[in-house]
């Protein structure tokens, strides 16, 4: 009975939620983007959470774990079907090469701070632990959300064509991340193999790749002949549960599968204009009981530690993405001007960065992942809340003529 009055609560809320606290506002603020972001709904799942109310307690959450694997995949397909090539190709490809260098310097920097800064603070002598969280870090910071220039969007009168590249540079930064996780739950897989990594590793990368492109195969010739639109909502929930519970089960990232198998399905069908409205009907009530879940799951523990982690993951945030500009733009010849401050753009990480700290958490359910999990997500939390601000310093020079 617990069980199910907990579980109407969250579609009430869901609902609720969906309905009235996402609508945008004129003016975009650090207030109004804390409830436009959903970041309010992890905090009402800690309140809910055995911490506090105690309404979703361990014994409840141990039942809702197929919607939190549900939740994960739907998040990495909605990623993966806006990634269609007709979207892409759109773009020239120097815009996807700035996008590849951001991650790669990024990716880079972060996993050799924190390679040397994990073993001080942490007392951790596992090298091979050490050396997933930096790049699960890395990975991290890597990840970037479009929520904020959407929502930016609706308070510009005039956007450049800066903005525009913004906008496809958040976007597509994520599939970078995602495609890093899947090698890292590949290569690092949990438990940790002993002997022939090497070659486990491909295997589990190899599985992460052909299983979803083969559902999204399947799913297409199912629904290549007239289909109404729910009916496909249907079975494609099926189809991403499926997905999400083999790669939950398997330790390997749901986010990456379900992706896959989003980008296959878009790339086959013909039907994405009319499966868009469908696909959006469904993402703000199923994100918000996904963030809910989070916040119940969610141990919060502040510590000098963490504290240091969160310090060091913002500050390198800003600087990654702003200081190496000048040298991108030189190696791509890139057609346009970038403003000295155009990364401030980039330090809203969203949802995708939630679901990838939540993921990894799923994924490798050790000690040290708790203290990831935790100081990802007060990063997250803090980054968003300083993102308005931000981007309105960036938007003084993406909206100036001489730039657009």
């Amino acid at each position: 009975m617990h069980a199910i009055y907990a579980f109407g609560l969250l579609i009430l809320i869901a609902f609720l939620g969906s309905r009235f606290f996402f609508k945008r506002k004129k003016i975009l603020s650090p207030l109004n983007f804390f409830f436009l972001s959903g970041l309010v709904y992890i905090f009402l799942g800690y309140l809910l959470g055995e911490e506090v109310l105690n309404v979703l307690n361990p014994e409840v959450l141990r039942g809702f774990n197929p919607i939190i694997s549900l939740g994960l995949g739907w998040i990495g397909f909605l990623f993966g079907f806006q990634l269609e090539y007709k979207y892409i190709r759109r773009f020239p490809g120097k815009y996807i090469g700035l996008s590849f260098l951001q991650f790669a310097v990024v990716l880079t920097t972060v996993f050799l701070v924190f390679y040397f800064l994990i073993p001080l603070i942490l007392d951790e002598s596992s090298r091979n632990l050490v050396l997933g969280m930096s790049i699960a870090f890395g990975l991290l910071i890597s990840m970037n959300s479009a929520t904020l220039l959407n929502a930016a969007s609706f308070t510009l009168e005039k956007k450049g064509s800066l903005f525009y590249i913004a906008r496809f540079l958040v976007s597509i930064s994520g599939f970078w991340g995602i495609c890093g996780l899947a090698f890292l739950s590949g290569f690092w897989h949990y438990p940790f193999p002993k002997e022939m990594i090497f070659l486990k590793g491909i295997i589990f990368l190899l599985i992460s790749i052909i299983f979803p492109i083969i559902l999204g195969f399947i799913f297409h010739l199912l629904t290549k002949k007239r289909t109404e639109e729910q009916d496909i909502m249907v079975y494609l929930l099926g189809m991403v549960f499926f997905a999400s519970g083999g790669a939950f089960y398997f330790n390997l990232s749901s986010l990456f599968i379900c992706m896959l198998l989003g980008i296959t399905y878009s790339t086959l069908t013909k039907k994405q204009e009319k499966l868009y409205p469908v696909l959006l009907s469904t993402e703000k009530p199923l994100y918000i009981i996904f963030l809910i879940l989070i916040g119940s799951l969610w141990k919060i523990k502040i510590s000098f530690e963490i504290a240091l982690l969160v310090v060091v993951l913002i500050g390198i945030r800003i600087l990654v993405y702003t200081l190496p500009l000048p040298v991108f733009k030189r190696i791509l010849g890139f057609p346009k001007k970038l403003p000295p401050v155009f990364g401030l753009c980039f330090l809203s990480s969203g949802g995708i960065g939630i679901a990838f700290a939540f993921s990894l958490k799923l994924i490798y359910r050790l000690s040290l992942t708790d203290i990831f999990l935790s100081s990802a997500l007060i990063a997250i939390i803090l980054s968003e809340i300083l993102s308005p601000w931000a981007l309105k310093i960036s938007f003084k020079k993406i909206g100036d003529k001489k730039s657009a």
